[in-house]
């Protein structure tokens, strides 16, 4: 039994090596151009690849260590690469800022065989480095937020403690409101991806939508209800928040960056409704994209669940793309319904379900799912093949691995 285990193993790796030496040598075009050629709506040679990870799946498939994940930009960097590498994906998505080296100043002590391992800040305050999940700040006990309504929106975060402002800047909620402010570490995961894949892979940046910008500085659900309570504080604030979002995106594609995703998690239909996001989603959002398109790279937004409702509503923000659009029951979009609606405006990013696809089937299951969404997806181009939302930290490899062989495979047989 354990030799046919080996020798399934070593047929899988032979196989996997020789999909990587089919794109190598049979593809006449790199897949940062495979990328661009999706993004502008035309029909590449072969449907090109790239998913986002959660950071959990980053941790344990690299064997990475979460502290160092969280305040080294090498750690970081790191991570991003061996994701891309493992599973052959076509391009690298920066979805934070680079760390910022002075955040030791405010670190007391480190205990990494806690559960979750934790770093703990000189104000009482601490930062939960989880082994499989996104970091968690928790605020120092007897610590309370602010009423949104309290909040100055031309200084936010001016009621803070440092160890949050400072947790917010690696979150990507920072207050540079000119490019010049921008401290050159936060470019420095930008600077470390791009001198390790070259003009071969394409590189995406991130900015938070200034709707999650504000969920970041309220609380979930002080954030929903001030669009309610205080909706023209609210409005100052989301001021406040494009502009720096508007920013710091502009930075990166000068850097170097290839497209921007708009980070916009919380504007599906289980938050909002249509009417709000045309409110508070829709003008603010528009200035970004327009923004990072005047400088010549692409925009994308990523909005999970159910936003079957609002598709010709995202495309009003004048954005190249959409990612996610979750199949049920995740979300409520249909890809073919999707195609048609979407043809010749936007690309499309995704539609293959992360969790009850990729993390709870086996391997010929998930290809069989993901065979499905190719033939929707494929057909008249502009779509790139991704997870609907990120790989879940505990996904199987071989399940993540069936999106790039699918694509080669059908790539080989055209």
């Amino acid at each position: 039994m354990y030799l046919l285990q080996f020798c399934k193993t070593v047929e899988r790796m032979f196989y996997d090596k020789c999909i990587v030496v089919f794109n190598l040598v049979m593809s006449s075009k790199s897949p940062k151009q495979l990328m661009k050629e999706a993004m502008s709506l035309a029909m590449p040679e072969r449907v090109p690849v790239m998913c986002q990870f959660a950071i959990g799946h980053t941790l344990l498939k690299s064997g990475l260590d979460s502290v160092d994940y969280f305040l080294s930009n090498d750690a970081y960097a790191d991570g991003l690469l061996k994701m891309r590498e493992l599973y052959n994906f076509d391009g690298v998505l920066i979805h934070k800022p680079g760390r910022e080296p002075s955040f030791t100043e405010i670190v007391s002590s480190i205990d990494r065989d806690m559960e979750p391992p934790t770093i703990f800040l000189t104000d009482g305050s601490r930062i939960e480095c989880t082994k499989n999940d996104d970091p968690h700040y928790r605020f120092a006990e007897g610590f309370d937020l602010p009423k949104l309504e309290n909040i100055n929106p031309d200084q936010p975060l001016s009621w803070a403690p440092d160890s949050f402002v400072r947790w917010s800047r690696h979150k990507g909620t920072a207050f540079y409101l000119d490019i010049d402010q921008i401290p050159e570490h936060w470019y420095r995961c930008i600077d470390i991806i791009l001198e390790a894949v070259g003009e071969k892979y394409s590189v995406h940046g991130e900015v938070r939508s200034p709707f999650d910008h504000l969920l970041n500085i309220a609380g979930m659900e002080e954030g929903l209800m001030a669009l309610m309570v205080c909706p023209d504080n609210t409005h100052r604030l989301m001021e406040t928040f494009t502009k720096m979002s508007v920013v710091w995106a502009i930075a990166q594609v000068r850097r170097g960056c290839d497209a921007i995703k708009i980070s916009s998690p919380y504007a599906g239909a289980g938050f909002i409704s249509p009417k709000q996001y045309e409110q508070w989603i829709v003008p603010y959002e528009r200035r970004i994209a327009e923004a990072v398109r005047a400088e010549g790279a692409f925009v994308y937004t990523h909005t999970c669940g159910a936003i079957g409702d609002r598709l010709d509503l995202m495309a009003e923000t004048k954005i190249d793309g959409i990612e996610t659009l979750d199949p049920p029951p995740l979300g409520t979009v249909e890809l073919a319904q999707a195609k048609c609606q979407l043809k010749n405006r936007l690309f499309i990013k995704g539609n293959v379900d992360p969790v009850n696809t990729i993390l709870n089937k086996t391997a010929a299951e998930a290809r069989r799912d993901i065979e499905a969404v190719y033939a929707v997806g494929s057909k008249g181009g502009q779509y790139i093949m991704s997870t609907a939302c990120s790989i879940p930290p505990a996904a199987p490899v071989e399940n993540v691995k069936e999106m790039t062989n699918c694509v080669y495979e059908h790539a080989k047989s055209s």
